[in-house]
């Protein structure tokens, strides 16, 4: 088994992360904005030699990976195991609405990752997500033995995957101690003797003109 290089990416801004809406499993297309920060991703990453590219079965996430990898000859696997956390019957609701019915179980959720646990939303906890990300990883390392590897994937999944399941940071303080996914984002992490190593993280600088606030 060879090195292996990571690039994790965010799905582009959608209808719903513009009106800040919960989306989790449910999903919104892409704007404009989105798609040009997909396809100025796959400008970025045009010179890399990707040997396999994984996405998370959401439209969202299926549509950026084809604007990033445009014309080449690639075939796109899904994994259930990269969908964005499950936030259950929050989906699809305003997130002034959530904090405004369901302010202690939100609260929780966002200030206290470890004890979390869906009582009320019905979703996922942050262990869950945890697991679930981390076999997808381990899946992909069966299946790729060397080479470089495209994941698309969720802002919270990709956060709690990349520095609680791979870098061991610890889950309670994560959110406050760790960069935030930003959409079309591309965070590099290298496997290598058996440790993952991140070169560099929620990288934004392809983006800059291109989408809002970078």
């Amino acid at each position: 088994m060879g090195k292996r290089t990571f690039y994790f990416v965010r799905h582009g801004k959608t209808e719903w992360n513009l009106a800040r809406r919960m989306q989790g499993w449910g999903d919104s297309p892409l704007i404009e904005e989105g798609i040009n920060g997909a396809i100025a991703t796959g400008e970025a990453l045009r010179d890399v030699d990707f040997t396999a590219v994984y996405s998370s079965p959401s439209k969202r996430t299926v549509d950026t990976t084809g604007y990033i990898i445009g014309g080449r000859d690639i075939d796109v696997k899904t994994l259930d195991g990269l969908r964005e956390m499950s936030f259950g019957i929050w989906e699809g609701e305003r997130f002034v609405d959530i904090t405004e019915n369901y302010g202690e179980e939100y609260a929780m959720m966002l200030d206290n990752p470890a004890t979390y646990e869906a009582n009320v939303s019905k979703g996922e906890t942050y262990y869950q997500v945890k697991e679930r990300t981390k076999q997808a990883v381990e899946q992909i390392l069966e299946e790729q033995p060397e080479g470089n590897i495209l994941v698309v994937s969720h802002g919270m999944a990709l956060r709690v995957l990349i520095f609680v399941a791979l870098q061991e940071a610890d889950l309670q303080t994560h959110r406050t101690e760790t960069p935030h996914i930003l959409n079309t984002s591309v965070t590099v992490v290298e496997y290598e003797n058996g440790e993952f190593r991140v070169v560099t993280a929620n990288d934004t600088a392809h983006l800059e003109g291109i989408v809002e606030g970078v």
